[in-house]
């Protein structure tokens, strides 16, 4: 897994994310290995991209534009589905998180309007690739 190097953490793209991990505290975060087994599945399929590590969580980024288009922390993980937003709404993909404390996660207001939450589902992969190619 490769560092944050290429990651650009100043990107309007990848701010939603970066500004959400930048505010969980030094032991929040840290990857489920079921979530992290996934992330490591969803990026050896993509073409064109990389996983990397930033602070707790872990991120598949698009290696032309440094975009982050999935990211993992805790026990969840969310992805960006680009011009596919509606296909994936369409299969049943949720945009909010609920965690154990009961507060939740908004990804369409906290990441930006094509992010889901994750659900191992079989398209995620064509999802998430349709921000690469």
């Amino acid at each position: 897994m490769k560092a944050d190097s290429r990651l650009d953490i100043t990107s309007e793209t990848n701010a939603g994310v970066i500004e959400y991990m930048d505010q969980l505290s030094q032991g929040q975060g840290i990857v489920h290995p079921d979530v992290e087994q996934r992330m490591k599945e969803l990026s050896q399929r993509l073409v064109g991209t990389s996983l990397r590590k930033y602070k707790n969580s872990t991120i598949i980024t698009n290696n032309q534009s440094s975009s982050i288009v999935a990211v993992a922390f805790g026990t969840a993980y969310s992805i960006k589905t680009g011009r596919m937003f509606k296909n994936a709404i369409d299969s049943g993909a949720k945009t909010s998180h609920q965690w154990s404390d009961r507060t939740s996660l908004n990804l369409t207001e906290t990441f930006g309007p094509d992010w889901i939450v994750g659900a191992w589902e079989k398209d995620e992969e064509d999802w998430i690739q349709s921000n690469i190619a």
